[in-house]
């Protein structure tokens, strides 16, 4: 079954999927130590705004000194004023605080963050619920106030339809219906209708609001938990949030005194808590004074972690890209030499195979009675086959032993030019009637094993003497530290050129009457062992073999 062939793809996906896998693990960790080291100093931050709160701020709050403490309406209005707007420096909805103040025996919500917005009808100041208000909503007030805007060029006039409920000597509820938007511009430091109107729907429950008045008021003013550098939809979102109003429900509704707790979440969640009993005040009546933070250390370490990411993971597919090619080319080249084995081999098998056959033949032509001069004949064809097939053997010993490395070099001075002399007549037939001609720059001397460059340069000369027609001409000249080797005849296809020096391999094999496909072979594992650079080219002259025996 012939093996399916690989290309670069291939050795990618499957490369690429392991450098993937290490790539989630180690990003895996490191992710996980970021966070954690970002949930550390968010939990640090969470205690010390906690300490600052149950301290300092709630001391001055509840200082008798400051009020009448037999007033307990007026310090029902005192605790009631939002003071702890206490958020994180993190962007939004990365770190959120709500606190709230209950009284311990009614129950009743003093201070939270609910009533962010607040509604002027005259001289009333009306405190609006916004805990079930949605998203749109909250971003519709905000922006109509200006919240998050450096250079404004334009402001809404809103009016807001409410339900009105006031608590006689605690404070004044509104519930929102509606929100009535007419948009106005700036024009020479005067505001100007635009002529534009638009209505905003709100969350309210209808049963609720059954008994309660109808009013229109403006706004008076908001005080909201204030995220740094949010824009007014990112103030909205975190405003409208369902952590949000978790936290806030937990707070508002204390469960005992003198408590604090770090709640651990999947993902790497904090939630830190605190509650804590204040003094008496109105000479019976205690208030709770709550205080809750959660924290996403994961999406607040985000801004380091990705670029990370990215860059770790381009690295990764780098890696994996450069070594898919690298095995690429590995895997080519083993396939390369897997397909010289297997023609070596079949070649080698054909080498072997005439021969074989010659000497069986004969050899049964020899158990005949023939004539004297009959059986010395098939004799000398047997002893000729039997040199022939040693002649291959020899040769292959000699070019494994040399690609092995068993043969060392040993070099010595000699003239190159004296042993192309010396070669070039030995490569020719007696009766051969090839031209012949040496160009040499002087006496060139290289430092090399003779024996083998003789060995080295025979092939290349019997090559060239057996794709030489009879007639013809072989030219061999040494200049500018190469020795080349050009005889007249046809050219080499271009296809064939990279692999005239493989084993057994033959461009033509009509046009190879000689030889056992070794040859050149050898001299290119000779000119490796010598560091020399060989190649086969075209020329106008003729096929041209050369190596670079020195550097010009």
């Amino acid at each position: 079954m012939k093996a399916k062939r690989k290309n670069f793809r291939s050795f990618f996906t499957r490369i690429g999927a392991g450098f993937l896998a290490f790539w989630l693990a180690v990003m895996a960790m490191f992710t996980v130590l970021v966070s954690q080291q970002r949930a550390e100093l968010m939990l640090s931050d969470m205690e010390s705004k906690s300490n600052r709160l149950m301290g300092e701020d709630t001391d001055i709050l509840l200082d008798p000194s400051t009020y009448d403490t037999t007033d307990e309406t007026e310090l029902r209005r005192r605790l009631s004023k939002a003071v702890f707007i206490a958020d994180s420096t993190d962007p939004p909805n990365l770190q959120i605080v709500e606190t709230a103040i209950t009284d311990l025996n009614t129950g009743d919500i003093l201070q939270s963050n609910r009533w962010w917005l607040e509604l002027i009808e005259g001289e009333n100041l009306y405190r609006v619920d916004m805990s079930g208000q949605p998203h749109e909503v909250c971003e519709t007030i905000l922006a109509g106030v200006g919240v998050a805007e450096k250079n404004i060029e334009s402001l809404p006039e809103m009016t807001f339809e409410v339900w009105a409920d006031s608590v006689p000597g605690y404070r004044d509820d509104a519930y929102l219906k509606s929100i009535t938007i007419k948009p106005t511009k700036n024009v020479g430091g005067t505001w100007e209708p635009t002529g534009e109107v638009r209505m905003v729907e709100c969350t309210y429950d209808a049963v609720q609001m059954k008994n309660l008045p109808l009013k229109t008021m403006t706004c008076s003013g908001i005080m909201y938990p204030r995220p740094n550098g949010a824009t007014t939809e990112q103030i909205a979102a975190s405003l409208s949030s369902p952590a949000r109003q978790a936290l806030r429900e937990w707070a508002e509704n204390p469960s005992g005194p003198n408590s604090s707790q770090t709640v651990e979440k999947p993902w790497l969640v904090r939630t830190y808590r605190r509650q804590i009993k204040y003094c008496p005040f109105a000479e019976s009546h205690y208030v709770f004074v709550s205080y809750a933070a959660e924290g996403y250390p994961l999406k607040a370490s985000l801004p380091v972690l990705i670029p990370v990411w990215a860059f770790s993971l381009a690295l990764a597919l780098f890696c994996a890209a450069v070594l898919s090619y690298a095995l690429l080319r590995v895997w080519r080249r083993q396939e390369r030499v897997e397909q010289v084995r297997r023609e070596t081999t079949a070649a080698l098998a054909h080498e072997l195979k005439t021969p074989l056959s010659v000497l069986s033949a004969t050899a049964e032509l020899l158990g005949d009675r023939l004539a004297p001069e009959k059986q010395a004949h098939y004799l000398s064809v047997i002893q000729a086959q039997a040199r022939r097939m040693d002649d291959s053997v020899r040769q292959m010993l000699e070019l494994s032993r040399l690609e092995n490395g068993v043969q060392a070099l040993r070099r010595t001075e000699f003239s190159l030019t004296e042993l192309v002399q010396e070669r070039l007549p030995a490569a020719l037939p007696a009766d051969s009637s090839r031209r012949t001609e040496i160009t040499a720059e002087g006496e060139l001397t290289v430092c090399a094993d003779r024996a083998l460059l003789a060995r080295a340069l025979d092939a290349i000369l019997e090559n060239a003497v057996q794709h030489t027609p009879e007639g013809g001409g072989i030219t061999v000249c040494l200049a500018d530290g190469i020795c080349a080797v050009t005889n007249t005849g046809e050219a080499i296809p271009a296809e064939a050129l990279p692999h005239l020096w493989e084993a057994y391999y033959q461009a033509d094999p009509s046009r190879s009457t000689r030889g056992s496909g070794l040859g050149l072979s050898i001299a290119k594992t000779v000119f490796d062992l010598h560091g020399y650079a060989c190649g086969a080219e075209n020329t106008e002259n003729g096929p041209k073999f050369w190596f670079r025996f020195a550097e010009k």
